[in-house]
């Protein structure tokens, strides 16, 4: 790949892979895998601890689209604890 053709992919890129970016150059980067503890979907009462928030909160979140809910059956759902970590590490 040419230097102009990875530039292009730079201004391109989105916030998150921009993020990564940033990283990268101040060093910042880990390469290293964290194993997964405990379940990987989580309803909102555990969700809400794991945070440290009130439910009604973590709904608030659900509903400015920073958290996804995952349905499990109808009417049924739970959120993903990668994304949890992800906002309890201000990722």
């Amino acid at each position: 790949m040419s230097t102009e053709e990875r530039l292009k992919r730079l201004f391109d890129a989105s916030p998150e892979q921009l993020a990564v970016v940033c990283k990268i150059l101040e060093g910042k980067f880990q390469t290293t895998t964290v194993e997964t503890v405990g379940p990987l979907l989580m309803g909102m009462k555990v969700a809400a601890k794991f945070l440290g928030v009130s439910r009604t909160t973590l709904w608030r979140m659900v509903i400015d689209g920073r958290l996804k809910r995952v349905e499990v059956l109808p009417g049924s759902f739970r959120l993903r604890r990668a994304d949890l970590e992800a906002i309890a590490n201000n990722n």
